[in-house]
């Protein structure tokens, strides 16, 4: 990670371990990022810390397929 999970903002675009949009960071505190999806249908999903790999400015990458994430 080239960042702290901390740094993390809302509107910060979430990517899957396949480069698939997932959604966009609603909220990032204690051991999890709120992402509200992306698509037609939306709502949000809580992704695990542990579940980030990468960090950058503006993106968010997780290491779970977001199909995987319900």
């Amino acid at each position: 990670m080239n960042m702290e999970v901390e740094e993390i903002q809302p509107g910060w675009r979430v990517v899957d371990a396949n480069g698939e949009d997932v959604g966009t960071v609603t909220q990032a505190e204690g051991s999890e990022i709120t992402v509200k999806k992306s698509g037609f249908l939306g709502g949000e999903v809580h992704v695990p810390i542990d579940a980030v790999s990468e960090i950058e400015t503006g993106r968010v990458e997780i290491n779970r397929a977001k199909n995987d994430l319900g």
